[in-house]
């Protein structure tokens, strides 16, 4: 098949890619809606069998471009949200795979796959529509009642635990491999869940993945300030000293974010 991977985190999209080149044409890799939109304005959609798209990118949901995708394409979402969410992408010839992605799972989601195209009379017919597949999706969603997490359970010495509400979590960062939750007091405990883990448990509206690296809760951020070439940095209340920097082409979304 001929796919087109949507994803914003370049990790992400490389492993994607080695897990299907063997097999499969990658016909082309957007970081952005408007990549998407610029994409298909300037190749021929009908080259593509299957998008496979991360939901959340620097500049909105994928769904906002994927509105404007002019054929029947089937899609594969990935994504970091938990069980409770992705649920509502159980359809018909849609699959989602759960972040990180498994070589088994994506195996497997390619198999569900039909074709987009099927001639009958002579005629080109759609099995399922990309515009019918995100208002499904859009329905399914908003009658999801969806858990975040509360509070986490830190082992802290031998045989003890602390608990820590979310509310009193400054940011989460990763950083030579470990993962380190962070409070507004400025203590920092190591955290046994990777960061893709922390951030699909965590309500989207008060905490928000603003890099590879961080991800901040947006009631401890006291400003954002310019960064070279387009970026911007995040100043944390608990930790003024640590460097925080948003891309260019994340920034529209971070302050969409601290300003809802």
């Amino acid at each position: 098949m001929n796919i087109l991977i949507i994803e914003d985190e370049q990790s992400s999209a490389d492993r994607l890619k080695r897990m299907l080149e063997d097999e499969h044409e990658i016909v082309g890799v957007c970081t952005s809606n408007a990549e998407v939109r610029t994409f298909f304005d300037r190749n021929d959609h009908a080259k593509v069998d299957l998008i496979i798209s991360d939901i959340q990118l620097g500049d909105g949901l994928s769904f906002e471009s994927l509105r404007t995708v002019p054929d029947a394409i089937p899609l594969i979402f990935t994504t970091a949200y938990d069980h409770y969410a992705v649920q509502a992408f159980q359809f018909n010839s849609i699959d989602y795979l759960l972040k990180p992605i498994e070589t088994e799972e994506l195996h497997d989601a390619l198999a569900k796959v039909k074709p987009a195209r099927t001639i009958e009379d002579g005629a080109t017919t759609n099995n399922f529509s990309t515009t019918q597949a995100i208002a499904q999706i859009l329905a399914s969603v908003k009658s999801q009642t969806i858990h975040y997490r509360e509070r986490f359970l830190i082992s802290y010495r031998a045989g003890e635990y602390l608990i820590v509400p979310v509310c009193e979590v400054s940011h989460i960062t990763i950083r030579d491999g470990v993962v380190r939750l962070c409070t507004i007091s400025g203590k920092t405990y190591t955290l046994n869940l990777t960061l893709e883990e922390a951030e699909s448990q965590l309500d989207p509206q008060r905490f928000m993945r603003v890099n590879r690296q961080f991800i901040v809760n947006a009631a401890t951020v006291t400003k954002l300030s310019p960064f070279f070439l387009g970026k911007m940095r995040i100043h944390m209340a608990a930790f003024p000293n640590t460097e925080i920097i948003v891309s260019k082409d994340k920034v529209a979304a971070v302050k969409r974010w601290l300003d809802s």
